[in-house]
């Protein structure tokens, strides 16, 4: 057996050893886990019709009642399972200090309720799955979408509880918000619910399009500073590129080739002019204070682009948050903010 192999039979069995070590916990910490704030019990699932199943990369996950006691792994999965009136015991943190590591935007569906919030502290795509963590949550459904969940990984959540990975027709990080909302309604055994309410956010973005015909066929790209010397311009699956895309707005072939089936793709400063198009989106809101690094770079301000004047830098750290969740929670709330930001800069464009 190969070191990988021995490896990960180690962590299944160990696993193993805590779920039977776990089963009748009297745990307090455990127990607070499904309880409010207020002490009444947590709104941890929501009705839903059972046995209910989900195909996705690794094959399909049953259900054959409704999950109590609900982990979300991926960066943003939380507030898909927040829309369906589940509250789940334990969240991933991404980035952003929130509280329970849950935005503004789903504040009111999680209410009272409290939960464990997993990989805390750690910044945005460091993805760190504590097994003994999660095995001491005794979860009854584990959600891992918005993740980089490898087959290893997968066949070692498995052995806790039923595991949801990722669609297969779509690369990771890159799975459009309308199909991981469709897949977490399919688990809890609510399908109808979940094609109403990708109805009514794809309502807004076409009311929105409708809108603002100026936007149609615009060519623009959605950058961020992360290193220095470079600057990573998102691809056509990214769900920043999505949104823009979903109003109206083009992303150029050449910069969706360069970033092929990632969430992007770096581009030194010295080629910068592949960012000079109709319009530059710079998603910064996590540091505002890059926009001066931005500004100061030795061709930026040779842009045509620039010199024309647009450029839309998203500094507000909710609406820049919004963006990058892009959550069927978040996004009308990125709708509301950022549309008339948009239709000011192309429309002042000299």
């Amino acid at each position: 057996m190969s070191t990988r192999g021995t490896r990960h039979v180690l962590v299944a069995l160990t696993v193993s050893l805590l779920l039977a070590a776990g089963c009748g916990s009297d745990d307090p910490d455990a127990a607070a886990d499904s309880t409010t704030a207020n002490g009444e019990p947590a709104p941890s699932s929501a009705e839903g019709e059972f046995p209910a199943s989900v195909e996705h990369r690794y094959g399909t996950t049953e259900l054959t009642e409704a999950p109590e006691r609900v982990v979300t792994l991926g960066f943003s999965d939380q507030d898909v399972v927040l829309a369906f009136g589940v509250a789940p015991v334990a969240v991933t943190d991404w980035y952003g200090e929130q509280p329970s590591a849950t935005w503004p935007w789903a504040q009111d569906e999680l209410g009272d309720a409290e939960v464990t919030v997993l990989n805390e502290g750690a910044f945005t795509g460091v993805q760190d799955f504590d097994y003994e963590t999660i095995a001491g949550l005794e979860p009854d459904l584990i959600i891992g979408l918005y993740t980089g969940m490898t087959q290893e990984e997968y066949d070692t959540l498995s052995v806790i509880a039923p595991t949801v990975a990722s669609s297969p027709d779509h690369p990771e990080y890159g799975m459009p918000w309308q199909e991981s909302t469709r897949m977490v309604g399919q688990i809890l055994g609510q399908a109808d619910r979940a094609e109403e309410l990708i109805s009514e956010v794809d309502a807004k973005f076409a009311e929105a399009a409708a809108a603002h015909p100026e936007f149609q066929g615009v060519e623009m790209v959605v950058a961020e500073q992360f290193e220095p010397g470079s600057s990573f311009a998102r691809s056509a699956t990214d769900p920043r590129t999505v949104f823009m895309t979903s109003l109206g707005f083009v992303l150029p072939d050449d910069i969706a080739a360069l970033a092929g089936d990632k969430d992007g793709a770096p581009i030194s400063d010295e080629l910068m002019t592949h960012l000079d198009r109709d319009l530059l989106v710079w998603n910064i809101g996590h540091d505002p204070s890059l926009r001066e690094q931005i500004e100061a770079k030795p061709l930026y301000d040779q842009l045509q682009v620039v010199q024309d004047g647009r450029v839309l830098y998203v500094e507000d750290p909710l609406v820049s948050g919004a963006l990058t969740w892009s959550t069927v929670l978040s996004l009308p709330y990125a709708l509301e903010h950022l549309v008339p930001q948009l239709a000011e800069v192309v429309g002042s464009g000299s």
